[in-house]
């Protein structure tokens, strides 16, 4: 890792849009979907002028000179979002994943932190919305804090009240978009750091650290929490015990190595005191309180081997030296013990269970992959599609799940020109599928027409879009 850190920090951009695109186009004969509410509007003409929808009717008219693409009566839907993703993690990975995202339909993705410096991060950021650079839409949000030495590589460190509160000042002042907490801060430092984000105007999103109770995060005020695990734990009368556990292990300097064992048995524990009621007032209170959860429930499959052919095209388009560097030891399952190996299915159950109940209670979901080279097996664009699969396996309903990758994320994160509808004024990020999508998500898997901050790409250039991954996979 401290290899790739020293390659990004001296990283040149060289991307360019990978096939032509058109700045104006108009859609004919759509059907319009609304996610929020349900509906269908057939024969529906859409207006793209630049970034922008200018305007959608069923006789919309454009000049002889703007690109028309009939949509033959298909679903046009707004992009979708994945809410966690790391696309900085070496040198020339967005390269791929932008591609990879707008292969599969998904136009916006929120960077939960990655090794570029971040003044790269924002340049390429300012090069997609200024349209020089094609790719979907990116939040920076990965401005985590961790307690030193940091569990990756880049990160701010923060062992002390004061030293939280100077650690806001300067995620304030670079212009991330939230601060992000980690895993390994103590109490202390992590109210610090909730107070520090709350009087800087900046929204406090990450892991629940390891040794702080959710309903302590709850009460700090914490605006969105990566990864469902610790909902489950949250749920399982015996939380405090297994935080106290951990506490204990640190306070007497433990090392890596003992801390995850520590961490190791909590599995059973979980399994073994989890509790219906306790879950129901617990997500209660997180509904009411309007903590957003980007689940990541695809992270699962890399830790039970559900993982792809080598021969399966997700796997042929990422590059070979990423693909070389998965199949090598991983310091996540070195610490698979027999024991967690045993329940994982029992564990993975039980989240899926307890994820179902958090969205029949209220509790707001963004549709989440973790997608990154330094996570195996997890795929730009293609894992956010199975994540939206997990979620109708436990129980919501294509629409509800679409909800979680359309019309929840750009609300969350505020966007001027966003909100998961489809309407003139809004950004044009689209796309347009041969099915009804409310019905069956499978439709999403090979979209009729993209569209990517007023860019349209069509069957064809999605195309060339995949042609050209395979190509440099090889």
């Amino acid at each position: 890792m401290q290899h790739i850190r020293s390659l990004c920090a001296a990283a040149v951009f060289t991307i360019s849009s990978p096939v032509p695109a058109t700045a104006d186009a108009l859609l004919t004969d759509v059907t319009l979907v609304d996610v929020a509410t349900g509906t269908l509007t057939e024969g529906q003409d859409v207006l793209i002028e630049g970034a922008t929808i200018a305007a959608i009717g069923p006789d919309v008219t454009a000049p002889d000179s703007v690109p028309r693409l009939d949509g033959g009566g298909r679903y046009l839907i707004p992009g979708l979002w994945d809410s966690h993703v790391h696309v900085f993690s070496t040198p020339t990975e967005p390269d791929t994943a932008l591609a990879l995202y707008l292969l599969n339909g998904v136009t916006g993705i929120r960077d939960m932190g990655g090794l570029w410096p971040f003044a790269a991060q924002k340049a390429l950021q300012a090069r997609i919305e200024s349209g020089d650079v094609l790719g979907p839409r990116l939040v920076l949000s990965g401005a985590w804090v961790d307690a030193a030495p940091g569990s990756w590589p880049g990160m701010f460190l923060a062992d002390t009240p004061d030293e939280a509160r100077a650690v806001v000042d300067r995620i304030a002042q670079q212009g991330w978009a939230a601060v992000k907490s980690y895993s390994m801060l103590d109490q202390r430092t992590y109210l610090a750091l909730a107070e520090a984000a709350t009087k800087a105007g900046l929204p406090l999103v990450g892991h629940i650290p390891e040794r702080v109770a959710l309903k302590t995060a709850i009460s700090a005020g914490q605006d969105g929490m990566e990864h469902f695990g610790r909902v489950t734990m949250a749920c399982a009368t015996a939380e405090e015990r297994m935080l106290d556990d951990l506490r204990r292990a640190m306070d007497a300097g433990a090392d890596q190595q003992a801390i995850l064992a520590v961490m190791a048995k909590r599995n059973r524990i979980i399994l073994e005191t989890w509790d219906q009621q306790l879950c129901d007032e617990t997500l209660a209170q997180m509904a009411e309180a309007g903590l957003h959860v980007s689940p990541t429930l695809v992270v699962a499959d890399f830790y039970t081997g559900t993982l792809p052919a080598p021969d399966a095209p997700r796997m042929k388009m990422i590059p070979a030296e990423t693909r070389d560097a998965w199949t090598q030891p991983d310091f996540r399952l070195d610490a698979m013990t027999d024991e967690l190996r045993s329940l994982a299915q029992d564990s993975i159950a039980l989240d899926r269970r307890t994820f179902a109940m958090a969205h029949a209670a209220g509790v707001p979901i963004l549709a989440s992959s973790d997608a990154s080279f330094a996570n195996p097996y997890l795929f730009h664009g293609f894992s956010l599609l199975d994540e939206l699969d997990l979620y109708v396996a436990a129980g919501l309903s294509p629409r509800e799940a679409l909800f979680t990758a359309t019309v929840a994320p750009p609300r969350f994160f505020g966007i001027a020109d966003q909100d998961g509808t489809l309407a003139a004024g809004h950004r044009a990020d689209l796309a347009l599928v041969d099915a009804n999508p409310l019905q069956d998500l499978r439709t999403l898997r090979n979209p009729y027409a993209v569209v990517a901050g007023g860019r349209l790409l069509d069957r064809a250039a999605l195309d060339g879009l995949r042609d050209d991954l395979l190509a440099a996979g090889r």
